[in-house]
C-alpha cells in the first residue's frame, strides 16, 4: 500500500500507557525541583553552560568532538590554525547561535516553517565547504540551508518516505501534535514521540539529527520541564548513543498486523512506546545527574579544591575561596563587602577580589557592579565532574 500523509500514525502510543504516564509525571516533578536548585544569578550562567552541553553532545552524537576550551575560544573569535579543529569550532558557533534564537522562539515548534528555520540558521552560518552532503553512492552535492529535500534518501536501514510526501507529512505532523486535546502529561510523552516521527520523515537531505535535537530542546523549554535551563537531553542521548540509535531505528518498523498490541497506524506502536520510555528515562537520568551536581555543599567543596589546589592563589587561596563561596550561596555580592567576607581590611579585600576576578572565577556586568560566580572552561572539570569528559560513544 502506498504511503500517505498519515503514515506517521500513531503519533503517540495509545495502549499500556500507565508506565509512560508515571515517567512523564516524574519528569514534571523532578524538573520543577531542579528549577529551584540554585540562585537566579547563577542559574543564568548555568543555562548558558547547558547550551554548551547541547552543542557539545549533539555534535558528539554525529561523531564530531569539540573540546570545551575550543568552544570558549571560538566564542572569543579565537580560531585554531588546524582546519579540522577550526571547522569543529565553526560548527559549535553555528549550533550555539541557533540555540539562542530558539530560546526566544514563542511560536509552535511543530510547524514545518520552524524546522526549516532551524536548518537554515544552522547551515547558513557555516562556510560553503561545510555545506556539502554525500549521497549513499558517494556523490557530493551542495546543501541548501532551510530547503526540504528534493530527492529520496536511505539512511542506514531506514528508507525515508518519498520526497514528494514530505510537505504533507509535516503538515499532518503539525496538525496532530498541536491538538488541544493533549494533556500536559501527553505533551511530555510527545517530546519523545515527535522526536522519532520527525527523524522518520527525514525532511532535509542532511542535518536532520541536529535539527531533531534542537527541536526537542525547544519543546522541553516551552513545556517548562527544562529545570530553568539546567539539564541537557543531548547529553543523555550521547551517553547512551548506541541504545538511542537502536531504538530510533526500531521505531521505524511498520505495524505488525499479527500483533494486537501494535496499534492501528502505519508504524509500530509498540516500538514507539519503547522509544518514548527510553527518552523519558534519559530525561529523568539527566535531571537527577544535574540535581546531584548542583548540591551546594558538594559544589562548594569542589570549588574549594580548585581554588586551593589548581588555581595558583598561593597564600591567598583561603581568602579567594571565601569570596567564591559567598557568591555561590548568595548569588552575588557588592565589591565593598570583600574585606568583611574574608575577615580582613577593606584594602586587602579589594586586592584579593581583583585577583579572583582576574583569574576569571568571579565576574560582573560593569567594573563597579556586584560580582557573581563565573564558570570558565578551565574550571569546569573540577566544578562539574563528568559534565563533559565522557568516553565518546561509551557509557559515560
Amino acid at each position: 500500500m502506498p504511503l500517505t500523509r498519515t503514515a506517521i500514525e500513531p503519533i503517540l502510543p495509545e495502549q499500556y500507557l500507565r508506565s509512560l504516564d508515571d515517567l512523564a509525571c516524574s519528569v514534571l516533578e523532578q524538573a520543577a525541583r531542579l528549577d529551584q536548585k540554585v540562585r537566579p544569578e547563577l542559574r543564568k550562567d548555568l543555562a548558558e553552560l547547558t547550551r554548551w552541553m547541547h552543542c557539545y553532545y549533539s555534535n558528539l552524537i554525529e561523531g564530531q568532538q569539540t573540546r570545551v576550551r575550543d568552544i570558549e575560544a571560538a566564542l572569543q573569535q579565537n580560531f585554531a590554525a588546524e582546519p579540522e579543529k577550526r571547522s569543529l569550532q565553526q560548527l559549535a558557533l553555528a549550533h550555539l547561535a541557533v540555540q539562542k534564537w530558539a530560546a526566544t522562539y514563542s511560536g509552535s515548534p511543530y510547524q514545518g516553517s520552524f524546522f526549516c528555520e532551524l536548518h537554515r540558521l544552522f547551515y547558513s552560518q557555516l562556510p560553503a565547504e561545510m555545506r556539502v552532503t554525500t549521497t549513499s553512492s558517494g556523490q557530493k552535492s551542495h546543501l541548501q540551508p532551510g530547503e526540504l529535500r528534493t530527492g529520496d534518501v536511505e539512511v542506514g536501514t531506514h528508507v525515508a518516505p518519498p520526497y514528494e510526501l514530505v510537505p504533507g507529512l509535516l503538515e499532518h505532523f503539525s496538525l496532530r501534535y498541536e491538538s488541544g486535546e493533549l494533556s500536559r502529561i501527553r505533551k511530555v510523552i510527545a517530546v519523545a514521540a515527535s522526536h522519532h516521527r520527525f527523524a522518520w520523515i527525514h525532511p532535509f537531505r542532511d542535518g536532520n539529527g541536529r535539527v531533531a535535537r534542537l527541536f526537542s530542546d525547544t519543546l522541553i523549554r516551552q513545556l517548562g520541564i527544562d529545570g530553568g535551563g539546567l539539564w541537557s537531553l543531548s547529553r543523555g542521548l550521547a551517553v547512551q548513543r548506541s541504545e538511542y540509535y537502536a531504538l530510533l531505528s526500531n521505531a521505524d518498523q511498520e505495524r505488525s498486523a499479527r500483533s494486537a498490541d501494535d496499534g492501528r497506524g502505519h508504524l509500530s506502536e509498540r516500538a514507539l512506546r519503547d522509544f518514548c520510555a527510553f527518552v523519558l528515562r534519559v530525561m529523568l537520568d539527566q535531571i537527577a545527574f544535574m540535581d546531584r551536581l548542583l548540591e551546594l555543599n558538594s559544589l562548594a567543596a569542589r570549588i574549594e579544591h580548585y581554588t586551593k589546589v589548581e588555581a595558583g592563589f598561593g597564600q591567598e587561596a583561603d581568602c579567594a575561596f571565601l569570596l567564591l563561596r559567598e557568591a555561590l550561596y548568595r548569588g552575588e555580592f557588592a565589591r565593598g563587602e570583600a574585606g568583611r567576607i574574608i575577615g580582613a581590611a577593606e584594602r586587602k579585600g579589594r586586592m584579593v577580589l581583583a585577583k579572583v576576578i582576574e583569574a576569571g572565577l568571579l565576574k560582573s556586568d560593569t567594573p563597579k557592579s556586584k560580582v557573581r560566580l563565573a564558570l570558565p572552561a578551565k574550571a569546569l572539570a573540577t566544578y562539574f565532574p563528568q559534565l563533559f569528559p565522557i568516553d565518546p560513544f561509551g557509557k559515560g
